[in-house]
Parts: C-alpha cells; sequence; structure tokens
C-alpha cells in the first residue's frame, strides 16, 4: 500500500516507534537484506523515512517479530 507523504504519519511514527519497515519483520534477512518472498526493499527500509517527504509505503506481508 503506498499512501501520500504525511507530516503527522511521520510524527507519530517516531512518538509510538511504529514498527512497519523491512528491518522489523521477521521475514526480513539482515545479512543478504532481502525479503525471504523475494519482494522489493528499497520502499519499506527505514531509511526511506529520512525524508519527510517520502511516500508512505506497507507491505501487507509484514510479520512482527
Amino acid at each position: 500500500m503506498r499512501l501520500p507523504p504525511d507530516p503527522r504519519f511521520h510524527e507519530q511514527r517516531k512518538r509510538f516507534d511504529f514498527r512497519f519497515a523491512c528491518e522489523h519483520c521477521a521475514l526480513f534477512d539482515p545479512e543478504r537484506e532481502r525479503c525471504a518472498h523475494g519482494f522489493p526493499t528499497e520502499d519499506h527500509r527505514v531509511a526511506h523515512y529520512a525524508s519527510l517527504d517520502a511516500v508512505i509505503v506497507l507491505c501487507k506481508d509484514f510479520q512482527i517479530e
């Protein structure tokens, strides 16, 4: 799911320590920096959200560790 940039989302993800990026997912292999399902990870990574202009990208297969 892709959502437009939203300053409120970015403020709340920091305040509530929202877990939604690949690095927080049980299906992510940090050593190989890949998704176990082979999905692209570039737009789902924590670094993608360094900019407040970042499009919000949520993965429907996300599984919290």
